[in-house]
């Protein structure tokens, strides 16, 4: 399939990133530039084409409309709207706008965009498609008029003239494009040119005379039925007629073509039939890329499977069939585990390889009714219907152990993976979709959290949804708080054990302001920030406000030493992170060398190609980098030498117990000594007495991190 050029047309920020999550989670086929405003789309129209424009109505220095004068006739428009109504739809459809989109807050109207813009797309090929058959059939019915016409006006003229003409007639019909045959008033053939003679594999010396159905059989491509001869219909009528849709011509040695044709009944002078014109055309491929397009609108391209929507009709419809006649439905809800470590480590295509084996797996185990579909990443669901929950209980549990003792081998390695399975049955308690969609996502992470690999069997009163679903509602209050700048900054400092640094040194921390002002700790909206993916936006707001604060007091920023920045794992995978940095530093101009930025061990090693080309391109510009909860990962020194940090922060699961267990002792020192060896300063955290700080002062770790220390105190505060 062609990747489409597409220009999005959107002032705000938040939805320019959800569209590209969107393009990039559903791997959609296109190429696309953004335009933040009304100038810079008009610029960006007048520099290059698109096959589509995906524009946002109310735009910062106008509206989408001031931009029909720019956009070519040929190109569609596809109108988003967030407010304005029916109104600013219509008047968008009036003003030449191929569709228009409704937002929401959710971002749901995402999910309409492909088929939008395939049937946009499909539309506008059509659109050609049918104008150029429409030309070409006029060019044709103007060449027959002008031929009549000089025929009649020649009929005075010797008869020599009237041969001539026909033999010109005759190589015009030869010379064109498409397929034509002539027959008299009875259907008898009197003319087959080239291309007819090549696609129903009759030669013209041997069909001349003969009936038009011997040499044109037709059958309708759904059920082989003959279809009815369009030439006899045409001269029954005495009216142009086409062919219905999906029709083959079957040929002389059973060869197939898919064929679109029109016939027209030829009149003499005085206006009587005298016979009819055939003309046809082999759209063979052009019917197959309209089948592939509609098997790619319901399918996942990589697995065959049923995709999101389609799987999410099929629930709907169990839904509503439910209402009316009952009866057992089960929906499980399947998540690889283990996958993201394959697809990192060895490659998309290796991950995609395991997804199609997998996928194999799981067709050739559940019943030949269940609807088996992809919903996106590693994540499947199985829609069983009429089935008891026992059963699939047994179903589930075989697919579990099946994927449990299943080997994925690439490059001479091999892997394990597991699979983490929600299982719903449908009743009276789901009323919507979203429901249980939502629940049945819930009860497979819940599966995870019990240690991946395993059954959750949702139940009524289940408090492991009921954790799930208080976390999907920080959702809303999150953003809410992103969008009324709730997040409060904290700072925790840092105390020099060895009296080598001076300056201030601190860590930022965030909290969030409460409804009646209570500020609440991170450990309360974090893990719902983490798993529903606000985290990139709070990582945002907190790096743009930590530089803004130093950018507005300049004596902070000269007492300052190094402010650390906390990096989540998913802000780290963000495509807009490193350029985000870098010019948000230049619009405060700000030293680069006084802010450093944490990232934990066990995102950086899941990441770890990019986090070290990030880690590289930062501290070229002067950033610094700290390793967090350093020690807690089975490989840390391996991965360290990789890793071009400049502090390590010991885990204070360690750091706490110093005192008392010779082994946590050993590690920190161990953690220690490696660290000066590879020119890295160390942090212990966790560092809550006098005694636990004199034991590192002993060992000689740098820096002390704690409540002894300092608790948390707002980033203003002295």
């Amino acid at each position: 399939m062609n990747r489409i050029q597409l220009l999005l047309i959107e002032d705000d920020i938040t939805d320019q990133m959800s569209f590209k999550r969107f393009v990039k989670r559903e791997q959609l086929p296109y190429d696309y530039q953004i335009a933040g405003s009304v100038n810079a789309a008009i610029e960006m129209l007048r520099l290059m084409s698109f096959d589509l424009i995906l524009a946002d109505h109310a735009l910062g220095d106008g509206t989408a409309f001031d931009l029909f004068e720019y956009i070519p006739v040929s190109t569609p428009v596809v109108f988003v709207t967030g407010s304005g109504g029916e109104d600013v739809a219509v008047r968008a459809m009036k003003s030449g706008a191929a569709d228009y989109l409704t937002k929401d807050l959710n971002g749901d109207y995402l999910k309409l965009l492909p088929s939008t813009i395939n049937n946009v797309i499909k539309a506008k090929s059509i659109e050609k498609e049918l104008e150029s058959y429409k030309q070409l059939l006029e060019e044709m019915v103007l060449v027959r008029t002008e031929q009549l016409q000089q025929e009649i006006n020649e009929r005075m003229q010797i008869e020599q003239r009237l041969i001539e003409e026909k033999e010109r007639a005759q190589v015009t019909l030869k010379s064109i494009g498409d397929a034509v045959i002539t027959t008299d008033v009875r259907g008898i053939i009197e003319f087959v040119n080239p291309v007819a003679e090549q696609l129903t594999g009759w030669r013209s010396e041997e069909v001349r005379g003969q009936s038009i159905d011997k040499v044109f059989k037709i059958v309708y491509e759904s059920n082989r039925k003959q279809a009815v001869n369009p030439v006899f219909r045409c001269l029954s009528k005495d009216k142009i007629v086409g062919l219905e849709d999906n029709v083959l011509l079957i040929n002389r040695l059973g060869l197939e073509y898919s064929i679109q044709d029109s016939a027209a009944p030829i009149h003499d002078a005085q206006g009587k039939v005298q016979g009819a014109v055939l003309v046809f055309s082999d759209v063979t491929q052009a019917r197959k890329l309209s089948r592939e397009l509609a098997y790619q609108a319901t399918h996942d391209p990589l697995t065959g499977l049923v995709n999101r929507r389609v799987f999410e009709q099929r629930l709907n419809r169990v839904l509503e069939s439910r209402r009316v006649s009952g009866g057992v439905h089960i929906f499980c809800y399947l998540d690889l585990d283990q996958f993201k470590i394959i697809n990192d480590t060895c490659g998309h295509t290796a991950g995609d390889e395991l997804l199609k084996q997998v996928t194999t797996i799981f067709r050739n185990k559940i019943r030949v009714r269940d609807t088996l579909a992809r919903l996106g990443g590693d994540e499947f669901g199985i829609l069983m219907e009429h089935c008891s929950l026992d059963r699939a209980v047994c179903l589930a549990n075989s697919l579990r152990e099946i994927i449990a003792d299943f080997r994925f081998n690439w490059d001479d390695k091999s892997f394990r993976i597991g699979v983490s399975i929600g299982i719903i049955q449908i009743n009276d308690e789901f009323n919507t979709l979203n429901d249980l969609l939502m629940t049945a996502d819930a009860s497979c992470y819940a599966a995870k959290d019990a240690g991946r690999n395993r059954l959750h069997i949702y139940r009524d009163n289940d408090e492991n949804i009921k954790l799930r679903s208080g976390q999907i509602q920080w959702v809303a209050k999150l953003n809410k708080a992103l969008d009324e700048r709730k997040f409060k900054l904290y700072k925790q400092p840092l105390k020099t054990i060895l009296p080598h640094i001076e300056g201030d040194h601190y860590e930022v921390l965030v909290r969030l302001e409460g409804d009646n002002d209570e500020i609440i700790p991170p450990g309360a909206f974090i893990p719902a920030a983490e798993r529903y993916g606000l985290m990139p936006k709070i990582d945002q707001y907190i790096i743009n406000n930590t530089l803004s604060f130093f950018a507005d007091h300049a004596t902070r920023l000269e007492n300052l030493s190094v402010c650390t920045i906390n990096l989540s794992g998913h802000t780290l995978g963000s495509e807009w992170l490193l350029e985000f940095i870098l010019k948000t530093l230049d619009y405060y101009n700000l030293p680069a060398k006084k802010f450093c930025f944490e990232i934990t061990e066990t995102a950086a090693i899941s990441n770890l190609n990019l986090v070290t080309g990030l880690i590289k391109k930062l501290k070229e510009r002067g950033c610094l980098f700290a390793l967090d909860d350093f020690g807690s990962g089975l490989s840390s020194f391996a991965y360290l030498k990789n890793l071009p940090v400049d502090y390590l922060k010991i885990d204070g699961m360690f750091v706490k117990d110093i005192c008392s267990d010779p082994v946590d002792f050993a590690m920190v020192r161990s953690i220690n000594e490696i660290g000066h060896l590879m020119h890295k300063q160390t942090i212990a955290e966790f560092v809550e007495t006098e005694d636990i700080y004199n034991k590192l002062a002993k060992i000689g770790v740098d820096f002390a991190q704690g409540y002894w220390v300092s608790h948390p105190h707002p980033l203003e505060q002295d």
